[in-house]
Protein backbone atom coordinates (compact mmCIF):
# COMPACT_ATOMS: atom_id res chain seq x y z
CA UNK A 1 0.00 0.00 0.00
CA UNK A 2 2.65 2.25 0.44
CA UNK A 3 4.62 1.60 -2.40
CA UNK A 4 1.13 1.84 -4.42
CA UNK A 5 0.49 5.82 -2.29
CA UNK A 6 4.13 6.69 -3.90
CA UNK A 7 3.40 5.90 -7.30
CA UNK A 8 0.01 7.89 -7.17
CA UNK A 9 2.06 10.86 -5.98
CA UNK A 10 4.40 10.35 -8.61
CA UNK A 11 1.41 10.38 -11.29
CA UNK A 12 -0.15 13.49 -9.79
CA UNK A 13 2.74 15.76 -9.67
CA UNK A 14 5.09 14.52 -12.94
CA UNK A 15 3.63 14.11 -16.14
CA UNK A 16 6.35 12.83 -16.78
CA UNK A 17 5.77 9.46 -15.40
CA UNK A 18 4.00 7.16 -18.71
CA UNK A 19 3.68 3.54 -17.19
CA UNK A 20 4.14 1.41 -14.05
CA UNK A 21 2.42 -1.68 -12.61
CA UNK A 22 0.85 -2.26 -9.18
CA UNK A 23 3.63 -3.43 -7.45
CA UNK A 24 5.53 0.14 -8.52
CA UNK A 25 8.63 -1.59 -10.00
CA UNK A 26 8.30 -0.68 -13.68
CA UNK A 27 8.78 3.21 -14.37
CA UNK A 28 8.93 5.18 -17.88
CA UNK A 29 10.49 8.13 -18.02
CA UNK A 30 9.31 9.99 -21.79
CA UNK A 31 12.63 10.63 -22.47
CA UNK A 32 13.50 11.86 -26.19
CA UNK A 33 17.16 10.70 -26.95
CA UNK A 34 19.05 11.52 -30.27
CA UNK A 35 22.58 11.80 -31.10
CA UNK A 36 23.65 14.92 -33.20
CA UNK A 37 26.33 14.39 -35.97
CA UNK A 38 28.70 15.90 -34.34
CA UNK A 39 28.30 13.29 -31.66
CA UNK A 40 26.39 15.05 -28.57
CA UNK A 41 24.25 12.76 -27.11
CA UNK A 42 21.18 14.63 -26.98
CA UNK A 43 18.26 14.14 -23.84
CA UNK A 44 15.27 15.75 -24.13
CA UNK A 45 12.45 15.09 -20.96
CA UNK A 46 8.82 17.35 -21.59
CA UNK A 47 7.58 18.43 -18.24
CA UNK A 48 4.60 20.34 -18.49
CA UNK A 49 4.15 20.95 -14.75
CA UNK A 50 6.13 24.28 -14.57
CA UNK A 51 6.81 27.02 -17.30
CA UNK A 52 10.81 26.72 -16.89
CA UNK A 53 13.51 24.28 -17.80
CA UNK A 54 17.05 22.98 -16.44
CA UNK A 55 19.65 22.58 -18.63
CA UNK A 56 22.84 20.03 -17.81
CA UNK A 57 25.78 19.82 -19.91
CA UNK A 58 28.45 17.23 -18.58
CA UNK A 59 32.03 16.14 -20.19
CA UNK A 60 33.20 12.73 -19.73
CA UNK A 61 36.47 14.45 -18.48
CA UNK A 62 37.47 14.67 -14.69
CA UNK A 63 40.69 14.51 -12.54
CA UNK A 64 40.92 10.70 -13.44
CA UNK A 65 42.06 11.64 -17.25
CA UNK A 66 44.56 14.31 -15.80
CA UNK A 67 47.84 13.31 -16.30
CA UNK A 68 50.93 13.33 -13.50
CA UNK A 69 52.05 16.64 -12.65
CA UNK A 70 48.87 18.56 -14.33
CA UNK A 71 46.36 17.76 -11.65
CA UNK A 72 43.86 20.30 -11.25
CA UNK A 73 43.26 20.92 -14.48
CA UNK A 74 39.50 19.56 -15.76
CA UNK A 75 38.84 21.65 -11.71
CA UNK A 76 40.88 24.29 -13.32
CA UNK A 77 38.67 24.49 -16.72
CA UNK A 78 35.42 24.59 -14.98
CA UNK A 79 36.25 27.81 -13.17
CA UNK A 80 37.70 29.18 -16.58
CA UNK A 81 34.72 28.73 -18.93
CA UNK A 82 32.34 31.22 -16.99
CA UNK A 83 35.22 33.69 -17.84
CA UNK A 84 33.81 34.45 -21.55
CA UNK A 85 34.29 34.61 -24.66
CA UNK A 86 35.59 36.35 -28.02
CA UNK A 87 31.77 37.89 -27.73
CA UNK A 88 30.96 38.02 -23.94
CA UNK A 89 33.43 39.51 -21.29
CA UNK A 90 35.10 41.10 -23.69
CA UNK A 91 36.67 44.84 -24.95
CA UNK A 92 38.95 44.12 -28.01
CA UNK A 93 39.89 40.12 -28.10
CA UNK A 94 42.58 41.20 -30.82
CA UNK A 95 44.41 43.44 -28.55
CA UNK A 96 44.00 41.65 -25.58
CA UNK A 97 45.53 38.21 -27.17
CA UNK A 98 49.43 39.25 -27.06
CA UNK A 99 48.83 40.53 -23.47
CA UNK A 100 47.30 37.04 -22.46
CA UNK A 101 50.35 35.58 -24.02
CA UNK A 102 53.00 38.39 -22.39
CA UNK A 103 51.50 36.92 -18.87
CA UNK A 104 51.97 33.52 -20.34
CA UNK A 105 55.43 33.69 -20.79
CA UNK A 106 56.05 35.88 -17.69
CA UNK A 107 54.25 32.95 -15.15
CA UNK A 108 56.31 30.04 -17.52
CA UNK A 109 59.16 31.89 -16.60
CA UNK A 110 58.64 32.49 -13.28
CA UNK A 111 57.68 28.50 -12.60
CA UNK A 112 61.03 27.66 -13.99
CA UNK A 113 62.45 30.16 -11.82
CA UNK A 114 61.23 28.56 -8.87
CA UNK A 115 61.45 24.95 -9.94
CA UNK A 116 65.22 25.70 -10.36
CA UNK A 117 65.41 26.88 -7.37
CA UNK A 118 63.93 24.14 -4.83
CA UNK A 119 67.56 22.68 -5.53
CA UNK A 120 69.36 23.83 -3.02
CA UNK A 121 72.56 23.31 -5.85
CA UNK A 122 71.07 26.27 -7.58
CA UNK A 123 71.68 29.84 -6.46
CA UNK A 124 68.87 32.31 -5.61
CA UNK A 125 68.00 35.15 -7.84
CA UNK A 126 65.52 37.30 -5.50
CA UNK A 127 66.24 40.22 -7.89
CA UNK A 128 64.91 38.49 -10.96
CA UNK A 129 61.97 36.86 -8.98
CA UNK A 130 61.01 40.78 -7.82
CA UNK A 131 61.62 42.16 -11.24
CA UNK A 132 58.92 39.37 -12.93
CA UNK A 133 56.69 39.44 -9.91
CA UNK A 134 56.33 43.47 -10.68
CA UNK A 135 56.10 43.05 -14.73
CA UNK A 136 53.19 40.34 -13.73
CA UNK A 137 51.47 43.13 -11.84
CA UNK A 138 51.78 45.52 -14.72
CA UNK A 139 50.58 43.02 -17.50
CA UNK A 140 47.69 42.26 -15.16
CA UNK A 141 46.45 45.60 -14.51
CA UNK A 142 47.13 46.48 -18.31
CA UNK A 143 44.61 43.28 -19.12
CA UNK A 144 41.66 44.78 -16.89
CA UNK A 145 41.16 47.75 -19.63
CA UNK A 146 40.07 44.79 -22.31
CA UNK A 147 37.87 42.68 -19.72
CA UNK A 148 34.05 43.22 -18.84
CA UNK A 149 34.06 41.27 -15.68
CA UNK A 150 31.45 38.35 -14.94
CA UNK A 151 29.46 39.91 -17.98
CA UNK A 152 28.30 35.75 -18.45
CA UNK A 153 26.78 35.48 -15.33
CA UNK A 154 25.17 38.63 -15.64
CA UNK A 155 23.32 38.12 -19.05
CA UNK A 156 21.92 34.87 -17.03
CA UNK A 157 20.93 36.42 -14.28
CA UNK A 158 18.91 39.32 -16.30
CA UNK A 159 17.01 36.54 -17.82
CA UNK A 160 15.92 34.94 -15.22
CA UNK A 161 18.60 32.14 -14.64
CA UNK A 162 18.89 30.21 -11.25
CA UNK A 163 20.90 27.60 -10.35
CA UNK A 164 23.89 28.44 -12.39
CA UNK A 165 27.43 26.57 -11.64
CA UNK A 166 29.41 24.00 -12.00
CA UNK A 167 31.04 20.99 -10.39
CA UNK A 168 33.89 18.60 -11.19
CA UNK A 169 33.97 14.72 -10.50
CA UNK A 170 37.01 12.37 -10.98
CA UNK A 171 34.81 11.42 -13.93
CA UNK A 172 33.54 14.36 -15.39
CA UNK A 173 32.96 18.53 -15.11
CA UNK A 174 28.95 19.17 -15.14
CA UNK A 175 27.30 22.61 -16.01
CA UNK A 176 24.09 23.22 -14.80
CA UNK A 177 21.58 25.94 -14.84
CA UNK A 178 17.50 26.57 -15.10
CA UNK A 179 15.90 29.45 -16.75
CA UNK A 180 12.10 30.54 -18.40
CA UNK A 181 11.39 27.90 -20.73
CA UNK A 182 11.20 30.77 -23.62
CA UNK A 183 14.92 31.13 -23.01
CA UNK A 184 16.12 28.25 -24.93
CA UNK A 185 17.72 29.68 -27.80
CA UNK A 186 19.32 32.24 -25.19
CA UNK A 187 20.65 28.88 -23.25
CA UNK A 188 22.01 27.07 -26.63
CA UNK A 189 24.17 30.54 -27.85
CA UNK A 190 25.48 31.17 -24.60
CA UNK A 191 26.84 27.72 -23.94
CA UNK A 192 27.59 26.90 -27.76
CA UNK A 193 29.70 29.82 -28.02
CA UNK A 194 31.28 29.02 -24.41
CA UNK A 195 32.44 25.91 -26.35
CA UNK A 196 33.05 27.26 -29.43
CA UNK A 197 34.99 30.25 -28.33
CA UNK A 198 36.54 30.51 -24.95
CA UNK A 199 38.70 32.66 -23.70
CA UNK A 200 41.01 31.84 -20.78
CA UNK A 201 41.05 35.51 -19.10
CA UNK A 202 41.85 36.15 -15.57
CA UNK A 203 43.59 32.61 -15.35
CA UNK A 204 46.45 33.67 -12.94
CA UNK A 205 43.86 35.55 -10.89
CA UNK A 206 41.86 32.86 -10.69
CA UNK A 207 44.25 29.97 -9.59
CA UNK A 208 45.05 32.21 -7.08
CA UNK A 209 41.22 31.79 -5.97
CA UNK A 210 41.55 27.84 -6.56
CA UNK A 211 44.67 27.99 -4.50
CA UNK A 212 42.68 29.22 -1.85
CA UNK A 213 39.26 26.79 -2.20
CA UNK A 214 41.81 24.13 -2.07
CA UNK A 215 43.28 25.46 1.54
CA UNK A 216 39.81 25.75 2.83
CA UNK A 217 38.61 22.76 1.55
CA UNK A 218 40.98 20.65 2.69
CA UNK A 219 43.94 22.30 4.50
CA UNK A 220 41.82 24.37 6.93
CA UNK A 221 39.05 21.47 6.81
CA UNK A 222 39.81 18.48 9.29
CA UNK A 223 37.00 16.54 7.25
CA UNK A 224 38.40 17.16 3.75
CA UNK A 225 42.38 16.65 4.99
CA UNK A 226 41.60 13.45 6.10
CA UNK A 227 39.25 12.35 3.08
CA UNK A 228 42.22 12.95 0.52
CA UNK A 229 44.59 11.10 3.09
CA UNK A 230 41.91 7.71 2.88
CA UNK A 231 41.74 8.49 -0.92
CA UNK A 232 45.55 9.02 -1.58
CA UNK A 233 46.65 5.77 0.83
CA UNK A 234 43.65 3.38 -0.11
CA UNK A 235 44.84 3.95 -4.66
CA UNK A 236 47.99 3.03 -4.98
CA UNK A 237 48.01 2.93 -8.44
CA UNK A 238 44.45 4.44 -10.41
CA UNK A 239 44.64 8.25 -10.36
CA UNK A 240 41.68 8.37 -8.04
CA UNK A 241 44.19 8.45 -5.87
CA UNK A 242 44.53 12.28 -6.64
CA UNK A 243 42.11 15.33 -5.24
CA UNK A 244 40.02 16.69 -7.89
CA UNK A 245 41.13 20.17 -6.95
CA UNK A 246 44.90 18.62 -7.67
CA UNK A 247 47.66 18.47 -5.79
CA UNK A 248 49.47 21.95 -4.50
CA UNK A 249 52.19 21.57 -6.34
CA UNK A 250 50.31 21.40 -9.05
CA UNK A 251 47.44 24.00 -9.03
CA UNK A 252 49.88 26.46 -8.21
CA UNK A 253 52.07 25.74 -11.90
CA UNK A 254 49.16 25.38 -14.12
CA UNK A 255 49.92 27.74 -17.39
CA UNK A 256 47.01 29.31 -19.29
CA UNK A 257 48.57 27.15 -22.88
CA UNK A 258 47.90 23.91 -20.54
CA UNK A 259 44.63 24.53 -19.95
CA UNK A 260 44.18 25.73 -23.61
CA UNK A 261 45.47 22.20 -25.09
CA UNK A 262 42.79 20.23 -22.07
CA UNK A 263 39.76 22.01 -23.78
CA UNK A 264 41.01 21.28 -26.90
CA UNK A 265 41.80 17.48 -26.26
CA UNK A 266 38.21 16.97 -23.84
CA UNK A 267 35.91 19.58 -24.66
CA UNK A 268 34.23 17.70 -28.28
CA UNK A 269 31.35 17.04 -28.98
CA UNK A 270 31.50 13.18 -28.88
CA UNK A 271 32.73 13.30 -25.50
CA UNK A 272 29.55 15.59 -24.43
CA UNK A 273 26.18 14.84 -22.85
CA UNK A 274 22.99 17.46 -22.81
CA UNK A 275 19.85 16.87 -20.88
CA UNK A 276 17.26 19.42 -21.08
CA UNK A 277 14.42 19.05 -18.32
CA UNK A 278 10.95 21.05 -17.98
CA UNK A 279 8.40 22.96 -20.53
CA UNK A 280 9.53 21.78 -23.60
CA UNK A 281 8.64 20.48 -27.10
CA UNK A 282 10.90 17.70 -28.04
CA UNK A 283 11.19 18.56 -31.64
CA UNK A 284 11.78 22.15 -31.55
CA UNK A 285 14.20 21.90 -28.53
CA UNK A 286 16.46 19.48 -30.76
CA UNK A 287 15.92 21.58 -33.91
CA UNK A 288 17.70 24.47 -31.31
CA UNK A 289 20.21 22.15 -30.31
CA UNK A 290 21.01 21.25 -33.60
CA UNK A 291 21.03 24.32 -34.60
CA UNK A 292 23.48 25.89 -32.19
CA UNK A 293 25.77 22.81 -31.52
CA UNK A 294 25.91 21.11 -34.82
CA UNK A 295 28.67 23.11 -35.88
CA UNK A 296 31.36 22.36 -33.49
CA UNK A 297 33.30 19.56 -34.83
CA UNK A 298 34.26 16.27 -33.45
CA UNK A 299 37.69 15.70 -32.02
CA UNK A 300 39.34 12.42 -31.66
CA UNK A 301 39.62 10.65 -28.54
CA UNK A 302 42.80 10.06 -26.52
CA UNK A 303 42.99 6.60 -25.94
CA UNK A 304 43.65 7.21 -21.96
CA UNK A 305 44.68 3.90 -20.16
CA UNK A 306 43.52 3.92 -16.76
CA UNK A 307 45.92 2.47 -14.22
CA UNK A 308 43.39 -0.23 -12.92
CA UNK A 309 44.00 -1.05 -9.16
CA UNK A 310 45.38 -4.17 -8.26
CA UNK A 311 44.11 -6.23 -5.47
CA UNK A 312 44.62 -5.23 -1.87
CA UNK A 313 46.32 -7.41 0.20
CA UNK A 314 46.37 -6.38 3.38
CA UNK A 315 45.19 -3.30 5.75
CA UNK A 316 46.56 0.21 5.31
CA UNK A 317 46.25 2.96 7.88
CA UNK A 318 47.60 6.43 7.85
CA UNK A 319 46.67 9.18 10.61
CA UNK A 320 47.11 13.04 10.47
CA UNK A 321 47.33 15.56 12.81
CA UNK A 322 44.90 18.06 12.92
CA UNK A 323 43.59 20.99 15.14
CA UNK A 324 40.39 19.48 15.25
CA UNK A 325 38.43 16.45 17.58
CA UNK A 326 39.56 13.44 16.64
CA UNK A 327 37.44 11.05 13.89
CA UNK A 328 37.73 8.18 11.54
CA UNK A 329 36.98 7.05 7.72
CA UNK A 330 37.45 3.73 6.77
CA UNK A 331 37.26 2.44 3.14
CA UNK A 332 36.53 -0.90 1.71
CA UNK A 333 37.22 -0.97 -2.14
CA UNK A 334 34.09 -2.25 -4.19
CA UNK A 335 33.95 -2.96 -7.47
CA UNK A 336 33.21 -0.70 -10.93
CA UNK A 337 29.85 0.77 -11.73
CA UNK A 338 27.28 -1.95 -12.87
CA UNK A 339 29.09 -5.11 -11.38
CA UNK A 340 25.97 -7.00 -9.33
CA UNK A 341 27.85 -6.68 -6.01
CA UNK A 342 27.89 -3.12 -6.20
CA UNK A 343 23.89 -3.29 -5.69
CA UNK A 344 24.25 -5.20 -2.17
CA UNK A 345 27.12 -3.29 -1.12
CA UNK A 346 25.12 -0.22 -1.39
CA UNK A 347 22.19 -1.88 0.52
CA UNK A 348 24.57 -2.92 3.52
CA UNK A 349 25.70 1.08 3.38
CA UNK A 350 22.14 2.34 3.60
CA UNK A 351 21.15 -0.20 6.31
CA UNK A 352 24.98 0.09 8.09
CA UNK A 353 24.98 4.09 8.25
CA UNK A 354 22.17 5.90 6.65
CA UNK A 355 19.82 8.14 9.13
CA UNK A 356 18.64 7.71 12.10
CA UNK A 357 17.06 4.00 11.82
CA UNK A 358 19.95 2.34 10.60
CA UNK A 359 22.41 -0.50 12.48
CA UNK A 360 24.93 2.51 13.30
CA UNK A 361 23.01 5.24 14.66
CA UNK A 362 20.69 3.24 16.89
CA UNK A 363 23.56 1.32 18.27
CA UNK A 364 26.61 3.36 18.51
CA UNK A 365 25.00 6.25 18.81
CA UNK A 366 21.77 5.83 20.86
CA UNK A 367 22.74 2.73 21.92
CA UNK A 368 26.60 2.14 23.25
CA UNK A 369 26.84 5.97 22.85
CA UNK A 370 30.15 5.69 21.03
CA UNK A 371 30.12 7.92 18.38
CA UNK A 372 28.46 11.45 18.05
CA UNK A 373 28.07 11.28 14.16
CA UNK A 374 28.28 8.16 11.96
CA UNK A 375 27.14 7.22 8.01
CA UNK A 376 28.02 4.46 5.46
CA UNK A 377 28.13 5.38 1.58
CA UNK A 378 29.63 4.36 -1.57
CA UNK A 379 31.16 6.54 -3.80
CA UNK A 380 29.58 7.49 -7.40
CA UNK A 381 32.69 6.22 -9.69
CA UNK A 382 32.92 4.66 -13.03
CA UNK A 383 36.11 2.70 -12.23
CA UNK A 384 36.23 0.47 -8.63
CA UNK A 385 35.78 2.62 -5.86
CA UNK A 386 34.96 3.02 -2.29
CA UNK A 387 32.58 1.98 0.61
CA UNK A 388 33.58 4.79 3.24
CA UNK A 389 32.47 4.81 6.84
CA UNK A 390 33.05 8.29 8.26
CA UNK A 391 32.76 8.60 12.06
CA UNK A 392 33.40 10.53 14.96
CA UNK A 393 33.93 9.26 18.56
CA UNK A 394 31.20 10.72 21.46
CA UNK A 395 34.13 11.90 24.39
CA UNK A 396 35.64 10.31 26.33
CA UNK A 397 35.41 7.25 24.09
CA UNK A 398 38.40 6.86 21.77
CA UNK A 399 38.86 6.36 18.40
CA UNK A 400 40.31 2.40 19.32
CA UNK A 401 36.64 1.58 21.09
CA UNK A 402 34.47 3.28 18.23
CA UNK A 403 36.34 1.60 15.61
CA UNK A 404 36.11 -2.33 17.78
CA UNK A 405 31.95 -1.45 17.58
CA UNK A 406 32.24 -0.40 13.81
CA UNK A 407 34.05 -4.03 13.73
CA UNK A 408 31.22 -5.86 15.70
CA UNK A 409 28.71 -4.23 13.66
CA UNK A 410 30.03 -5.98 10.28
CA UNK A 411 30.64 -8.97 11.85
CA UNK A 412 27.45 -9.19 12.79
CA UNK A 413 25.96 -8.35 9.39
CA UNK A 414 27.85 -11.07 8.30
CA UNK A 415 27.11 -13.51 10.77
CA UNK A 416 23.30 -12.87 10.90
CA UNK A 417 21.36 -12.00 7.78
CA UNK A 418 19.56 -8.51 7.85
CA UNK A 419 16.01 -8.38 8.23
CA UNK A 420 12.99 -8.23 5.94
CA UNK A 421 12.03 -5.16 7.77
CA UNK A 422 15.52 -3.37 6.75
CA UNK A 423 15.51 -4.23 3.00
CA UNK A 424 11.77 -2.76 3.15
CA UNK A 425 13.48 0.27 4.87
CA UNK A 426 15.55 0.93 1.56
CA UNK A 427 13.61 -0.02 -0.96
CA UNK A 428 10.89 2.60 1.16
CA UNK A 429 13.67 5.31 1.06
CA UNK A 430 14.39 3.93 -2.88
CA UNK A 431 10.88 5.18 -3.70
CA UNK A 432 11.39 8.16 -1.34
CA UNK A 433 14.10 9.99 -3.13
CA UNK A 434 13.19 8.70 -6.22
CA UNK A 435 9.58 11.40 -5.78
CA UNK A 436 11.87 13.60 -4.49
CA UNK A 437 14.39 13.58 -7.74
CA UNK A 438 11.38 13.19 -10.10
CA UNK A 439 9.97 17.03 -8.58
CA UNK A 440 13.09 18.98 -9.29
CA UNK A 441 13.95 19.43 -13.38
CA UNK A 442 17.24 20.37 -12.06
CA UNK A 443 18.02 16.85 -10.22
CA UNK A 444 16.22 14.43 -13.02
CA UNK A 445 18.49 15.99 -15.76
CA UNK A 446 21.76 15.61 -13.43
CA UNK A 447 20.89 12.10 -12.25
CA UNK A 448 20.32 11.23 -16.35
CA UNK A 449 23.06 13.16 -17.15
CA UNK A 450 25.31 11.27 -14.92
CA UNK A 451 24.00 7.78 -15.93
CA UNK A 452 24.33 8.33 -19.55
CA UNK A 453 27.70 9.19 -19.11
CA UNK A 454 29.07 6.62 -16.44
CA UNK A 455 27.51 3.85 -17.89
CA UNK A 456 26.39 4.78 -21.27
CA UNK A 457 22.68 4.67 -21.08
CA UNK A 458 20.45 6.47 -19.21
CA UNK A 459 18.23 4.01 -18.37
CA UNK A 460 20.82 2.49 -15.92
CA UNK A 461 19.03 5.36 -13.32
CA UNK A 462 16.12 2.83 -13.45
CA UNK A 463 17.92 -0.28 -14.08
CA UNK A 464 19.88 0.28 -10.83
CA UNK A 465 16.74 1.14 -8.58
CA UNK A 466 15.61 -2.37 -9.82
CA UNK A 467 18.58 -3.74 -9.46
CA UNK A 468 18.80 -2.82 -5.59
CA UNK A 469 15.47 -3.39 -4.87
CA UNK A 470 16.00 -6.71 -5.88
CA UNK A 471 18.63 -7.45 -3.18
CA UNK A 472 18.44 -10.30 -1.04
CA UNK A 473 19.71 -10.77 2.73
CA UNK A 474 21.52 -13.62 1.24
CA UNK A 475 23.26 -10.63 -1.05
CA UNK A 476 23.99 -8.40 1.81
CA UNK A 477 25.55 -11.28 3.85
CA UNK A 478 27.65 -12.65 0.87
CA UNK A 479 28.76 -9.07 -0.36
CA UNK A 480 29.92 -7.91 3.48
CA UNK A 481 31.51 -11.55 3.71
CA UNK A 482 33.44 -11.19 0.28
CA UNK A 483 34.21 -6.98 0.53
CA UNK A 484 34.35 -5.74 4.02
CA UNK A 485 37.36 -7.57 5.50
CA UNK A 486 40.55 -5.98 6.75
CA UNK A 487 42.67 -7.00 4.50
CA UNK A 488 40.37 -4.71 1.91
CA UNK A 489 40.30 -2.14 4.21
CA UNK A 490 42.25 1.54 4.81
CA UNK A 491 41.75 3.50 7.94
CA UNK A 492 42.42 7.00 8.13
CA UNK A 493 42.53 8.64 11.77
CA UNK A 494 42.43 11.90 12.52
CA UNK A 495 44.21 13.04 15.78
CA UNK A 496 44.51 15.82 17.95
CA UNK A 497 47.47 18.46 17.25
CA UNK A 498 50.58 17.81 19.43
CA UNK A 499 50.41 20.43 22.02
Amino acid sequence: MWTRWLLTVVLAVMSLLTAQDVGGQEISLDVTEQTLTNGIKLLIVPMRSSFTFSAYLRFKIGSAQEQAGKTGLSHMLEHMMFKGTRLIGAVDTEAEEPILEKLDGLHQELSKLDEAEQSPLTPKDPGRHLALEKEIAETTATLKRFIIPNEFWQIYQRHGAVGLNASTSRDGTQYHVSLPSNRLELWAFLESDRIQNPVFREFYTERAVVREERRQRYEANPEGALLESLFALAFAAHPYRNPVIGWPSDTENLLRPDAMRHFKTFYAPNNMVAVLVGDLDPARTARIVEEQFGSIPPQPLPDLRITQEPPQRGERRVSIRFDAQPRMMIGYHTPALGHPDTYALQVAATIMGSGRTSRFYRTLIDGKRLASSIEAFTTPNRDPGLLIISAVPLAPHTLEELEKGIDAEIERLKQSPVTDKELQRVRNQLEADLVRSLRSPASLAAQLGTAQALAGDWRYLLESRKRMKAVTADDVQRAVKAYLTSENRTVATLLPAKP
